[in-house]
């Protein structure tokens, strides 16, 4: 017999296994609040929403309604499951319904959110007995499909960026009637177009209003977001035009249980998250967790199997790098309740519906807020009652908000942030761009100062070529659409055994610091020991293999500063920010072992370094700082090694990123600027706006890094404040001490 949320919240509190329960927090239901839209509905599609249950709209969606009815693009920013959906298709649907000739566009980031999609707008389809309603155009859709849907498209066309970017732009031209219809773009989720895949999506974005504009159209944008600081500064990043928030939602919601647990020092929060999953699922309560990495997910979901086998039939693990495949697979027994579990990365934070499930847990604080709130949401929909909860890891953030948890309630949003002129993602969409249509010298859409330097130096690289006659940019290629990767800067690579099966893939990015040769590389389970990597065709070769350990890499940074672009003095000190020249060595990896996580040994590896340039900012320390700290007796090396760390790790309170979007290095001395420095950079070539916004709130960074410091208990350096599981120099050295100290100087507090 399944137990109510309620009964297995107050079992767990009573508990002496569960670790230390440090908070309890209650959300109560929430009513639903009604209105009808101004004007009311068209008739035919009125009752059609009622033969499918749908009465009455929620407040929110008919504030949308009618701004999109008086042609304002909106970003609509409410919780999961608050009926989004109707937003945008109660409009779009009337004006089909009043024009035949209209058409739409839906973007969604992932698949398994067309396929949602889909089956609403045919079920509404055949209510309204309305043919050619719709059709999913994508990388699954047959050869001989996508020819009929171009031939003759249907009103509403559903697709991805990658199959906007590659095969609806690129063809524009068998698109023309489809193009000159367009009076609607809708594109979901947008707070997960930030950092790389952002950077790209607004360069897309950009080239889908080109197209328009010479069909003729100039469609309304609406946007569906998740909770983020800054959802009108995103949408317009992404299009440049100007937007209309609604945020108050009128959807009900059921009470919302947040427990959050600190584990015992003698407890892994892994062993806790299996122990609690189990229990969960044994108690008839359908459940999901959340892990922060590819390997962790794997690793629970094969602890799982082993310790409650008698579950392992009604469980899955569930991330990026499965094959399309496996994930629709997964999704759809998710939903019809085949499996009642599953262990997931990411991946399924978005709003793939999986079906009503009653427990969110959390193995470690997702990074920011917004994706703690998004991914709590999971569970608890249809206004069911919910409970989320957190298992604290060692980490800097886990313990910030185990020591003072009413904080995260308090807190604010993250702001989601990219960057439209980071150079070699705009040079690939420029050339994209030409290719599609000539560029005209004077042309508005590309007339800034980036893109005419990227496009002088495509034409000095012979990648394009400039008429002088007609003053425009013209190809030398006609389809360069496949050579750019927009979910990354750079290759994606194939995970292959050695008979060529594929069994994954992944970006080039990861290779340095997860698929490098002897890493162990984990898939549904199962272990691989990486043999080979092919970069000439681009394919990790593995094996299968049953270890007792898994991998780390031993890595070493360096930064040259190439331009300085800005400078800010603030208080007791001085922040920079500009271009830097970052190269990253692969020195070796480490063994730990599988379940106690000791370190089995070290061993050299002889890996090229990566080079590559992109946008960073440093800071200096004093002298006067430096003689602080001596006469203290305290480490400068590891004051400055710590501080960078912390800096990393809290900046993602202020920009919605993961600490591997990062880098960073400390120099007691550094060469080029002949004093102690410390220098935080985006991970990515070009750079996508992560240290920009540090540069931007840098006073509240710092100070939230101090109070962060100063409150952990330990003395020197541990993972709850100045370690970094993603360290390549083993976390050595760190002194928590000196850090204050220098955030103490540059913020002119008092001494310690």
């Amino acid at each position: 017999m399944k137990t109510t949320v309620e009964g297995f919240v107050e079992r767990l509190k009573r508990r002496q296994d569960v670790g230390n329960i440090v908070y309890h927090r209650v959300i109560e239901r929430c009513a639903p609040s009604f209105a009808e839209p101004e004007g009311g509905l068209n008739p035919v599609l009125r009752d059609a929403l009622r033969r499918q249950g749908i009465e009455r709209l929620y407040t929110h969606q008919c504030d949308a309604i009618e701004l999109i009815r008086k042609g304002k693009n909106v970003v609509v920013m409410t919780p999961t499951a608050s009926g989004k959906t109707l937003i945008y298709n109660i409009p779009v649907v009337e004006s089909i319904l009043e024009d035949s000739s209209t058409r739409a566009l839906y973007i969604f980031p992932l698949k398994g959110l067309e396929q949602d999609q889909l089956t609403v707008l045919e079920g509404l389809g055949q209510a309204i007995s309305f043919e050619n309603l719709c059709a999913i155009y994508d990388g699954d859709t047959s050869a001989y499909r996508r020819k009929r849907i171009r031939l003759r498209p249907p009103n509403i066309v559903l697709t991805n960026p990658d199959m906007l970017h590659l095969a609806i732009l690129a063809f524009h031209d068998r698109w023309e009637s489809f193009f000159r219809g367009l009076r609607y773009v809708v594109i979901d989720e947008i707070h997960t177009y930030r950092g790389v895949m952002g950077s790209h999506m607004a360069q897309i974005v950009r080239r889908l209003q080109r197209v328009c504009r010479f069909y003729g159209s100039e469609p309304i944008f609406i946007h569906l977001s998740a909770t983020i600081a800054n959802p009108v500064e995103l949408s317009e990043m992404l299009t440049g035009l100007r937007f209309e928030l609604v945020c108050k939602s009128g959807a009900p919601q059921g009470r919302r249980h947040f427990l959050f647990i600190d584990p015992p020092v003698d407890v892994s929060p892994y062993t806790l998250t299996v122990r609690l999953f189990s229990e969960a699922l044994r108690e008839g309560l359908r459940t999901i967790v959340f892990t922060k990495t590819r390997k962790v997910t794997e690793l629970v979901y094969r602890w799982l199997r082993e310790s409650a086998p008698q579950l392992a039939e009604c469980v899955s693990a569930y991330r990026a790098g499965f094959l399309p495949e496996e994930r629709r697979l997964i999704e759809g027994a998710l939903f019809d309740g085949t499996l009642r579990g599953v262990v997931s990365t990411s991946a399924l934070e978005l709003g793939v519906d999986i079906g009503g499930l009653d427990v969110c847990i959390l193995t470690g604080y997702p990074g920011t807020i917004s994706a703690t709130w998004q991914r709590s949401g999971r569970a608890g929909r249809a206004g069911r009652d919910s409970l989320t909860v957190l298992i604290a890891l060692e980490d800097a953030l886990d313990k910030y908000f185990m020591r003072h948890p009413e904080e995260f309630f308090e807190k604010n949003m993250e702001s989601a942030v990219l960057d439209r002129a980071n150079h070699p993602i705009l040079k690939a969409h420029l050339l994209c761009a030409v290719a599609e249509r000539a560029v005209e010298e004077t042309e508005g859409f590309f007339s800034d100062n980036a893109s005419r330097r990227a496009l002088k130096e495509l034409a000095e690289e012979g990648k394009i070529w400039y008429s002088r006659l007609k003053h425009t940019w013209n190809p030398r290629r006609r389809y360069p659409h496949r050579d750019v990767s927009i979910r990354g800067v750079g290759r994606t690579y194939a995970i292959v055994l050695e008979d060529g099966t594929l069994i994954g893939e992944s970006s080039g990015g990861r290779l340095l610091r997860e698929l490098h040769p002897h890493a162990v590389y984990m898939h549904r389970g199962m272990q691989y020991l990486v043999l080979r990597v092919d970069a000439t065709r681009c394919e990790v070769v593995c094996k299968e293999a049953e270890l007792d350990y898994y991998t780390t890499p031993i890595t070493e940074e360096d930064t040259h500063i190439l331009t300085k672009e800005e400078e800010r003095s603030i208080l007791g000190f001085t922040i920079n920010r500009g271009t830097l020249d970052v190269t990253e060595y692969l020195l070796g990896y480490r063994k730990k072992h599988i379940h106690r996580g000791r370190l089995i040994g070290e061993y050299p590896l002889q890996v090229p370094p990566v080079r590559f340039s992109t946008k960073g900012l440093w800071f200096t320390v004093d002298e006067s700082i430096i003689e602080e700290i001596d006469r203290l007796g305290y480490s400068v090396p590891g004051g400055l090694h710590a501080l960078e760390h912390s800096l990393i790790a809290t900046l993602s309170l202020f920009a919605m990123c993961d600490r591997r979007d990062l880098g960073g290095v400390s120099y007691p001395l550094n060469p080029q600027l002949q004093v102690p420095a410390i220098f935080i950079y985006d991970g990515y070539e070009g750079g996508v706006g992560l240290t920009k916004r540090g540069f931007e709130v840098v006073e509240e960074w710092l100070g939230f890094t101090e109070r962060l410091l100063e409150g952990c208990p330990c003395e020197l350096a541990c993972p709850a404040c100045t370690q970094d599981p993603q360290c390549g120099n083993n976390n050595e050295p760190l002194d928590k001490r000196s850090a204050i100290v220098i955030l103490k100087g540059w913020l002119k507090r008092r001494k310690p």
